[in-house]
């Protein structure tokens, strides 16, 4: 049986009103499910020198799209710009984000191309974990496109009970619709543990013996080799 992770509604507006957060991995955007798995469909198993995969076939790259939970925006937002600075509006009466104080966020470093202030995302779901695990809170990565970038950070979602009201900035300049379901930001748990760095190097031939071994299969060989099979439900 696989671990548990908890998302409570805060209160029954969010339990009746909200969409629940999900699977990332049932959340993949249409233009990773539109690109084809080989570069030449007529060529699938080349040897001149591997087979012509694209990034569709690349294991830890959908690993890493698909990794976690996705929490939904949950009622459209419609930006504008005044005085060089994003307004953002919505319908409910329920306030669907927050800000950040000027003063909070006066020195953080965001990327270029994004203004401030920092928007919280009012979600409304506490998460809890397992004892000792703990969760990545970050940009949805199948989804760089979007109008906003969610500022990552770990939570020690075990212990810490209250609200977890994500930062996230917007594009300069952005004006439009920020549409209700949006994915805002994606979960991904992880088991806590004390590190210490080591540094080896292998012996002769090794490291050809594993690249041999890895090749044995011409298609698709970490996958059917060494991958660890990963669930989220």
């Amino acid at each position: 049986m696989g671990k548990i992770i908890d998302f409570v509604a805060q209160d029954e507006h969010v339990w009746n009103v909200r969409p629940r957060p999900y699977p990332a991995i049932k959340g993949l955007p249409k233009w990773w499910k539109e690109t084809p798995a080989y570069s030449n469909s007529e060529n699938k198993f080349s040897l001149d020198p591997y087979p012509t995969v694209t990034v569709k076939r690349c294991v830890p790259t959908l690993d890493m799209l698909g990794a976690g939970y996705y929490v939904p925006l949950w009622a459209d937002l419609y930006v504008t710009q005044k005085n060089e600075r994003p307004w953002v509006q919505w319908a409910t009466n329920t306030p669907v984000v927050d800000t950040w104080s000027d003063f909070q966020g006066a020195d953080f470093k965001i990327m270029d191309g994004y203004s401030k202030p920092f928007f919280k995302n009012l979600h409304g779901w506490t998460i809890k974990t397992p004892p000792g695990w703990s969760c990545i809170f970050m940009h949805p990565t199948a989804y760089p496109d979007l109008p906003f970038y969610t500022i990552p950070g770990i939570v020690d979602t075990d212990i810490y009970d209250a609200a977890i009201n994500v930062p996230f900035v917007i594009k300069n300049n952005f004006e439009g619709m920020i549409e209700k379901d949006t994915p805002m930001f994606q979960i991904i748990p992880f088991k806590r543990d004390h590190w210490e760095s080591n540094f080896s190097v292998k012996k002769p031939n090794q490291h050809f013996f594993d690249n041999e071994k890895l090749y044995s299969k011409i298609n698709r060989a970490y996958f059917s080799l060494m991958k660890d099979k990963k669930t989220y439900v």
